[in-house]
């Protein structure tokens, strides 16, 4: 084998359609390229009416975020007392535990 020739079987791996595009690529690339400007176009036209629509979720998304807020809040808490009363239990053993010496 030839340079030239072990060069080009190695670029396209005996495949001889590697260097040259198959006609369903470019057929499906416009299909992409319409289907992307006419999914653009549509968007435009429909803003409008989707905006309310996008207010809405954004303010349910807000009201969400306000109540986990304060369910954490609430969570915290909890978990502080616990500790708290833990300590304190821890503490007054330790002192019963001191007095019987």
């Amino acid at each position: 084998m030839s340079h030239e020739q072990h060069a080009q079987a190695s670029t396209d791996n005996g495949n001889p359609q590697a260097t040259t595009a198959s006609p369903g690529t470019t057929a499906g690339r416009k299909s992409a390229y319409l289907w992307g400007a006419a999914s653009g176009v549509a968007f435009a036209l429909f803003a409008p009416m989707l905006r309310p629509a996008a207010k809405t979720a954004v303010k349910g998304g807000i009201r969400v975020g306000r109540y986990a807020k304060k369910v954490a809040s609430n969570v915290k808490e909890e978990f502080e007392d616990i500790a708290s009363e833990a300590q304190a239990d821890l503490d007054r053993e330790g002192k019963n535990e001191n007095d019987k010496d």
